[in-house]
């Protein structure tokens, strides 16, 4: 179909202003109507366009089409990202259910009534209290002990209840995503030029944004990833060799590295607790300096903002040659629990995203209105 020029002087009063509150409408239809996929559909965007230029990698070894390299990256992508997490899932599901099955069995007969477990005297005989304070809290549970009981299980059916749903909506989101990252792949071009065009901005302010979207997704993926990685084998490496369950609490440690400022030790502090209840006094205090200073202070603190920069520097397409929001802690670190409160584990990658992207469309509106703007 040819298109001729455009007569806007022709085009009928307010037809402008009817138009822009169409295409207002219909975002607003749109957002409403996909609100419950947009964390999974963003997951699936920051993914697809980190890892773009292995699938151009190769699509240029299969020419034959697109479908084949995006099914490979979609496969390859579920392999790297999504059966560790899956994996994580089942078997902390697992482990919570043994788990509250023993408490609970531990708790019968305190919530009967009986007298008070020996191993929570133990522990609470190591609380740093005074004595009589340790006293009166042993004589204030044993008089609780029922009410106590019967409390502890309400809290642990609501925890169960809460990991089991929270885990099947997770679930759910990642399958959403490996849909999408197939479509991403494969029609990636054709949806970024239809953007480019259905924008009223000129294409090199358009090509400032996808640009800085796409560097920003590959930086803060890759070295999200690659701190993963590294903690999550340090960390197997050395609870293999003390003969713990190491494939797991490899995948937890490199879990819980996208958790900001806390990080590994919500692993590492509990297995160094227990191995140290446990008479093993030796391995626990080697766990715990390992945890803290190879797995928090090396690979966290050192590693991750040398892999920063250096993946800043050889994906940026600006000048200064650096992500100016990847260098503000404050920000980082406010914009990563932000959208960890608004978007669950998923907004650890979302929140520094939206705040980057936030200043880019700050940074676009100064180079366009540069020549109004009050610089003195």
């Amino acid at each position: 179909m040819k298109h001729t020029p455009h007569n806007r002087e022709s085009d009928p009063p307010y037809q402008a202003g009817f138009l822009l509150t169409l295409i207002l409408m219909a975002i607003g239809g749109l957002g409403w109507l996909f609100a419950p996929f947009l964390p999974g559909l963003f997951l699936a965007a920051l993914l697809a366009s980190s890892s773009y230029p292995l699938y151009q990698r190769i699509q240029t070894r299969l020419p034959n089409g697109s479908v084949k390299p995006a099914l490979i990256m979609t496969v390859l992508m579920f392999f790297l990202v999504v059966s560790p997490i899956l994996y994580l899932l089942v078997a902390t599901a697992i482990k919570a259910g043994t788990l509250a099955h023993l408490i609970q069995t531990w708790f019968a007969g305190f919530a009967g009534g009986g007298a008070l477990p020996r191993e929570m005297h133990d522990i609470l005989s190591t609380l740093p209290l005074p004595d009589d304070a340790r006293e009166a809290l042993f004589d204030w549970l044993n008089e609780n002990r029922m009410k106590l009981g019967q409390t502890i299980g309400m809290v642990l059916l609501f925890v169960f209840k809460g990991i089991t749903n929270n885990g099947l909506a997770f679930i759910s989101s990642l399958v959403l995503v490996l849909f999408a990252l197939f479509f991403f792949y494969r029609d990636g071009l054709i949806l970024v030029q239809q953007l480019k065009l259905i924008t009223p901005l000129k294409n090199c302010y358009d090509d400032l944004l996808l640009n800085r979207f796409s560097s920003l997704a590959t930086v803060l993926t890759l070295s999200t990833l690659g701190v993963a990685l590294l903690q999550g084998i340090s960390f197997s490496l050395v609870t293999a060799f003390m003969g713990l369950p190491w494939f797991y609490l490899g995948v937890a440690i490199a879990a819980s590295s996208f958790i900001p400022v806390v990080g590994g030790v919500v692993i590492w502090g509990p297995t160094a607790y227990i191995l140290y209840w446990n008479g093993h006094h030796g391995q626990a205090i080697f766990l715990a300096l390992w945890g803290a200073m190879v797995t928090g202070f090396v690979i966290d603190n050192l590693l991750r903002p040398l892999m920063m920069g250096w993946l800043s520097r050889l994906h940026t397409t600006e000048a200064s040659g650096e992500f100016h929001v990847l260098n503000y802690t404050l920000l980082t670190v406010l914009s990563t629990f932000g959208g960890l409160i608004q978007f669950g584990i998923l907004g650890l990658f979302f929140g520094p995203i939206i705040a980057a992207m936030a200043i880019a469309v700050f940074e676009v509106y100064q180079l366009i209105y540069a020549d109004s703007l009050d610089a003195s």
